[in-house]
């Protein structure tokens, strides 16, 4: 086989070139500190180390998605806190005003106090997030929840729906609670019920006592029918579904008195057709506040201490809903806080994981390099002494 010239050229340019590019691999491997720059160094190691980066990129989302529920929940119980200390002033206030020596003024200076805490629990009710969603509307968290006033009432406009953030592969944890669930279901004593009146009525009539003793637990609606004479009203079982009509009576005191199912009511004030009461085990925060306020606006103790020792008693179930849905954030915090733990710790082993497979070793590297400079050179040399080799220097 005859060797020319161009051969010659051509394999020292090819052994060179492929000694060089060896040499700007390892000095890559040794500027990045990776072994495996691209899929073809190390087939196995490439796609083991993409599975586990895709894991480790999930476990971040985690990790992101931890620090967003424990901000979320702390906010909640801040609030919920807030809310229980206004509660328990209402609670003060309302065994003040049971006292036998407060005049009619002196009720109604605690009546405008209560209108001030109405409005500060309601704002707390109201409250929001840093994105300015509403913390207690549900799902339905870009509308007001709790609307209205002390005049015309507080309604819900939010939903039963508890918003969640993805902590782990397995858990959506709850970060935020319905209000309706907090605020709107507070239960009586066992065998004494609420007794209130409907914020919107056109009379000023409100309850002043009421037999209790063959109550049945059941919830009622009782509305007021001033016409066709006489007049009625109609008390729905809202259990068996049944309304019967009830003629009232008038008591001692001129109050208007109203008795079905064993139980026995007493209304003083004016009436106005159309008027609505409910008796029921569950209440409504704000209509127990609203009901406290007419009634130390009333004028009239028998109303007023009706209306304190029912506040009193809503009070203290007010604080068993906040206090029971606070217990619950705890518990949250708590998983929180353990689940950022593991996700730490699972962090660290991807983290090892992909080291093992894809971080250069820094001894056999450099010696590599050294190697590989020395090959280089001697090829480059090997090349200038071969590619002068001549017929023509020996004559």
């Amino acid at each position: 086989m005859r060797v020319t010239s161009s051969m010659i050229f051509d394999t020292g340019l090819q052994q060179m070139q492929k000694q060089n590019k060896q040499l700007l691999d390892t000095y890559t491997q040794v500027a990045t500190g990776r072994r495996v720059l691209q899929p073809s160094d190390d087939p196995v190691a490439a796609a083991r180390a993409l599975e586990i980066g895709q894991s480790r990129s999930v476990n971040e989302l985690h990790v992101a998605n931890q620090g967003y529920a424990n901000d979320a929940l702390k906010l909640v119980d801040s609030k919920l806190g807030a809310a229980n200390d206004i509660v328990t002033y209402v609670r003060t206030r309302a065994v003040e005003a049971g006292n036998g020596g407060y005049s009619a003024q002196d009720r109604k200076y605690i009546a405008e106090d209560i209108s001030q805490q109405f409005a500060a629990l309601q704002e707390i009710a109201n409250s929001r997030d840093g994105t300015g969603d509403y913390l207690f509307g549900g799902y339905n968290s870009n509308v007001q929840p709790f609307q209205g006033g002390v005049l015309d009432g507080v309604t819900y406009k939010g939903d039963q729906g508890v918003r969640t953030l993805q902590i782990s592969a397995t858990r959506n944890l709850p970060v935020t609670n319905s209000g309706d669930v907090i605020f709107n279901t507070i239960r009586a004593p066992a065998g004494s019920p609420f007794a209130l009146s409907d914020p919107q009525n056109s009379g000023n009539a409100l309850f002043s006592g009421a037999d209790l003793a063959a109550y049945n637990g059941h919830s009622y609606q009782i509305a007021y029918q001033a016409s066709p004479l006489p007049a009625v009203f109609n008390v729905t079982d809202q259990v068996t579904g049944t309304t019967t009509p009830v003629t009232p009576s008038l008591g001692p005191n001129g109050e208007t008195l109203v008795a079905f199912d064993g139980i026995s009511l007493n209304l003083e004030g004016s009436l106005g057709d159309g008027d609505r009461y409910t008796l029921s085990p569950v209440g409504r925060a704000f209509d127990l506040m609203g009901n406290f306020i007419q009634g130390l606006e009333s004028g009239n103790h028998r109303v007023s201490n009706f209306q304190s020792g029912q506040t009193l008693a809503g009070m203290d179930g007010v604080q068993d809903s906040i206090n029971q849905t606070r217990a619950g954030v705890g518990s949250r915090l708590q998983e929180v806080a353990t689940q950022q733990d593991i996700s730490g710790s699972l962090d660290i082993n991807y983290a090892e994981a992909l080291s093992r497979l894809q971080d250069v070793d820094y001894a056999e590297a450099i010696s590599s390099l050294t190697q590989q400079q020395t090959f280089l050179q001697a090829a480059q040399q090997s090349f200038l002494r071969v590619s002068n080799l001549s017929l023509f220097n020996y004559l």
